[in-house]
């Protein structure tokens, strides 16, 4: 077929095409705040379009949507998809299970729920396009894939949901150092290594969102005292301060809950426990001033004597 052919070929297509009325979802940052701009890609004779400009697009607009071309980049949007016309669609594609994280940017963020699935490829993590409402995280759910992106279709009716729900609580269950049990302490009858997974990378984030908590928490008692943070360490039940007095570095253990202190890291003749973190700056300040300091050994780090 020659070039003209094909040319001929395509623009017949695209005649053809103005007029017709298509479903496309709706995503990305062009369907939020600003109305009548969004993207979806159409394939013609063999060749995939982009509909840039979609007018009357509802504002904020995100979701399975029907369209009329008005041409091979530009559309009016009708109205909004049933569930069975979304239901025909999604069937066209192979399926697949995943398992919830947390939702990013309307989307679902999940790894796979079979690791051996040889028909995709997953690692790590992967967004899931438009999801449901009331999805709650370590969810199994079932996708589909069309060869770009991950859609939701529904949660998996074969899945019990106590499994989920035991992992959230798990995730809620701290113990004394503050942290979530570790994977390999769960026990639940049936429940799979990629959940155990899914389970594991959580309960990473939660910790360090409990250390950004923690050097927050430490940053703002040494700051109202008229000190500067410089570092911690975290040990079961307490906190190894590293911080600067007028130019003096210091190194303390706090409890993690109160900050009260358990070793001031200079001789306080047993009234440690007197004082809190922010208390202590000023005693420490007094006894720069004085030169009264006596440096001593700090239980879980080392000091200058």
């Amino acid at each position: 077929m020659s070039i003209d052919e094909v040319l001929d070929r395509l623009e017949a297509a695209e005649n053809e095409f103005a007029g017709r009325e298509l479903m496309a979802p709706v995503v990305g940052p062009e369907a939020g705040p600003a109305a009548g701009r969004a993207e979806v890609a159409v394939r013609i004779a063999g060749v995939i379009c982009r509909l840039r400009t979609i007018d009357d697009l509802p504002r904020g607009f995100r979701g399975w949507a029907i369209l009329r071309a008005l041409s091979t980049s530009r559309a009016r949007f009708v109205g909004e998809a049933g569930l069975a016309q979304v239901a025909a669609y999604l069937a066209l594609f192979p399926v697949l299970k995943l398992l919830t994280l947390r939702l990013a940017d309307a989307r679902w963020l999940c790894m796979a729920a079979h690791a051996g699935d040889l028909r995709f490829s997953i690692q790590g993590v992967i967004p899931l396009e438009l999801p449901e409402e009331g999805l709650e995280p370590l969810e199994t759910v079932i996708a589909r894939f069309d060869g770009r992106q991950f859609w939701y279709e529904r949660r998996d009716p074969g899945r019990d949901p106590a499994v989920a729900a035991y992992l959230r609580n798990a995730l809620g269950d701290v113990g004394r150092d503050g942290l979530p049990p570790e994977a390999r302490e769960l026990q639940k009858r049936g429940l799979t290594p990629e959940e155990r997974a899914a389970y594991d990378w959580l309960r990473k984030e939660k910790i360090e969102e409990i250390k950004d908590q923690a050097e927050l928490r430490l940053r703002e008692a040494l700051k109202h005292a008229g000190a500067h943070y410089r570092s911690h360490a975290e040990r079961p039940g307490v906190f190894v301060v590293r911080y600067e007095v007028d130019g003096q570095e210091h190194v303390s253990t706090v409890d993690r809950g109160d900050l009260s202190v358990i070793a001031a890291g200079i001789c306080l003749d047993g009234t440690d426990r007197r004082f809190d973190l922010a208390s202590l700056v000023g005693v420490l300040r007094q006894a720069q001033d004085t030169g009264l300091v006596h440096w001593v050994g700090n239980p879980w780090d080392r000091a200058p004597r």
